[in-house]
């Protein structure tokens, strides 16, 4: 009883004895009389961790080794012989507590390794990767010399399972080993195809972007599966008019009911795992010109060839281009609907985490943003599940649109710590980038002097001079775009217009377009606040404010009221401003106000406030800006920016001296 610990159950015990044929109830129930152990519960148990400790230690190591082994092969056949997945768990423990030296010859080698690995796929179904790697480890420990060459698909398989957890437990130096061995005895592309998989990821997850990006590149080629080597506007119209013609004769029903890609291992099931991680590492980058290509191939592939678990994040992903790129919000969603019911359809639930991930994009537009936004929660906890790498960068947009939603800031920032150190813990450095910033922000709108604020400025301001060296400008696109993006959003609503014109430059130097970056997570730029800096270039920043105020004019119409109308009342209220026609200014202001009000985005009421405060203001209108001002003071305290809201007061004072 001692090898099974302080505890064993009796059903347990039971089961061994008819298995190995030897008598152990009897002799524990004596054990018992003499109050050396005890029973209660269906289980006998020792009466002091000194007594379990004395009977173990008085079997000598190699025979405490045999003992493993011969009970968990005992265990492991009752297992397998009545698929008893609890009992295998404990069988093949039993046997790794015995360890290699306690196997008696090859064949028996493998078995146990056999075992470890259908142990290791069962606590993989159990979402543990830390127990699935801890037995597909054991089970690479009993392979023999020569493995590779007389039982070539067992090591496959365990090495890929292995590198395939070890990735999920930020393993990464393992990883690196596994897949190694894996590229030098694998007999072909197919057989190497997951540890390439991998390496991609880890690539990415290391922020090697550009290296992951050439591996996938060299691997689509490899498959004989090219992508045009200079994609124009024109190549897309192309393969866009294509795909419309193609779908168009096929219902949702249809595209429901087609059937799934038969064969796992062939080229073209390869070619579109390798496209869907084309997209992901392109995405990082901002290497926009091939994306949508990238969909419609994959696209292409299942309708020849049948659908696929990358499937529904293609038509996801295709949704989101007609949607946010070419506002056909109709269109967009109604695809982003299909690639959700689709993922129902697929066997696989592998990818249900990144095919939710890439629909909830046009849902944000398109649905109110309060209640979308916790579709990302769902998205990672499939993520979770699965193994999926997307959790992190799930949990990475939840916290950044809790932020810019006016959710209370002091629950956003709890999340966004733990989610930052369960990034860090999967040394996802290229997610934790993304969620420094936004932690910065949220501490200093809440007055926090907390230590993560100093450090994270520290790195912002490290990662900018990475940024500014030439050779890492693909390689930290996405990164920079979000520094240089939070830097101007923490300088607009502080007020600090000449750091606001230092971090605008930065940021359109790298995202010359407006983008909808902004219409979506920010407060909207107002770059009549800029104009006064900058003088003879005042034009030029008042068509970037016009621009996104016809933007965000453009959304409210096709995607959602609820989303964007108080954010295009403001931009209006502040371009009316701008040109003096004061009356319109006012009306739109209050209309700004109620709208934020009635679409419950505390953040941008306050916001609307504090803007007409500012514009009364301005327009020697004291009482009426007291008024707006001491309104946007009791919005930011609401939404629990005290900082910003004190900030507001002191405004008041410097200017009533």
């Amino acid at each position: 009883m001692s090898c099974f610990g302080a505890s064993a159950d009796i059903s347990l015990m039971e089961v061994l004895e008819r298995e190995i044929n030897e008598p152990l109830i009897a002799p524990l129930d004596e054990a018992v009389a003499h109050s050396v152990i005890g029973k209660r519960n269906g289980e006998f148990y020792f009466m002091h961790d000194k007594l379990h400790e004395a009977a173990y230690s008085k079997m000598n190591p190699q025979e405490r080794c045999l003992h493993h082994n011969r009970y968990g092969l005992a265990l492991g056949f009752v297992a397998a012989r009545e698929r008893d997945d609890i009992l295998l768990l404990t069988a093949v423990g039993q046997i790794n507590h015995g360890g290699p030296q306690a196997v008696i010859d090859n064949e028996q080698a493998v078995v146990v390794a056999n075992l470890n690995l259908d142990a290791g796929k069962i606590a993989m179904n159990m979402s543990d990767s830390f127990l699935a790697h801890s037995f597909f480890s054991y089970g690479i420990s009993y392979l023999r010399r020569g493995h590779w060459d007389e039982h070539y698909h067992l090591s496959l398989e365990l090495f890929n399972l292995a590198a395939k957890c070890a990735l999920m437990n930020a393993e990464h130096d393992s990883v690196k080993t596994l897949t190694e061995q894996i590229m030098r005895n694998a007999k072909c592309f197919g057989d190497k195809f997951e540890a390439i998989s991998v390496t991609i990821t880890l690539l990415n997850w290391s922020g090697n972007v550009i290296a992951a990006v050439a591996l996938i590149y060299s691997s689509l080629s490899t498959l004989r599966e090219e992508l045009p080597s200079v994609v124009t506007p024109f190549i897309i119209d192309q393969y866009l008019g294509n795909m419309r013609a193609q779908l168009a004769v096929l219902s949702d029903d249809t595209l429901l009911s087609y059937p799934a890609m038969l064969n796992p291992s062939n080229s073209k099931f390869l070619a579109v795992e390798l496209l869907a991680k084309l997209y992901t590492s392109l995405t990082v980058i901002r290497e926009r010109d091939a994306m949508p290509i990238i969909p419609l191939k994959i696209i292409e592939i299942s309708l020849t060839c049948g659908m696929c678990p990358h499937s529904p994040s293609a038509f996801a992903q295709y949704g989101n281009y007609l949607a946010l790129i070419r506002y056909e919000f109709e269109e967009g969603y109604r695809y982003v609907k299909l690639a959700l019911s689709l993922m129902k359809k697929i066997p696989s639930r592998a990818h249900d985490g990144s095919i939710m991930f890439f629909s909830n994009h046009t849902k944000l537009y398109v649905e109110p943003m309060q209640s979308s936004i916790e579709c990302y929660l769902d998205a990672r906890s499939a993520s979770l599940k699965s193994g999926n790498p997307y959790a992190n960068a799930c949990a990475y947009v939840y916290n950044n649109l809790c932020l810019w939603s006016g959710k209370e800031l002091n629950s956003v920032v709890i999340a966004m710590k733990e989610a930052m150190k369960e990034t860090k813990y999967h040394k996802n450095f290229g997610v934790l980038a993304l969620m420094q910033p936004m932690l910065r922000i949220a501490l200093r709108l809440m007055g926090q002097s907390d230590a993560p604020a100093t450090q994270q400025g520290n790195l912002t301001n490290d990662f900018d001079e990475t940024c500014n060296d030439g050779g890492n400008a693909g390689k930290y696109a996405i990164q920079s775009h979000t520094i240089f993006f939070v830097r101007l959003s923490e300088a607009l609503i502080f007020r600090e217009l000449d750091k606001a014109m230092e971090a605008a430059e930065k940021y359109f130097s790298v995202n010359e377009s407006v983008g909808r970056y902004f219409t979506i997570s920010t407060p909207n730029m107002f770059f009549r606040r800029l104009e006064t800096n900058v003088n003879n270039e005042s034009e030029r920043w008042r068509k970037r404010g016009v621009d996104c105020k016809d933007e965000i004019e453009k959304l409210s119409f096709s995607a959602s009221t609820w989303n964007f109308q108080n954010k295009a009342y403001l931009l209006q209220a502040e371009e009316q401003f701008c040109s003096r026609n004061y009356e319109m200014a006012e009306t739109l202001y209050d209309a700004a106000i109620s709208s934020s009000k009635t679409h419950k985005f505390v953040n941008e009421e306050a916001l609307s406030n504090e803007l007409a405060g500012h514009f009364y203001l301005e327009t020697g209108r004291r009482n009426k800006a007291v008024h707006y001002l001491t309104r946007a003071f009791e919005k930011y305290n609401e939404w629990g920016a005290v900082a910003k809201a004190n900030s507001l007061m002191l405004y008041l004072d410097v200017n009533e001296r």
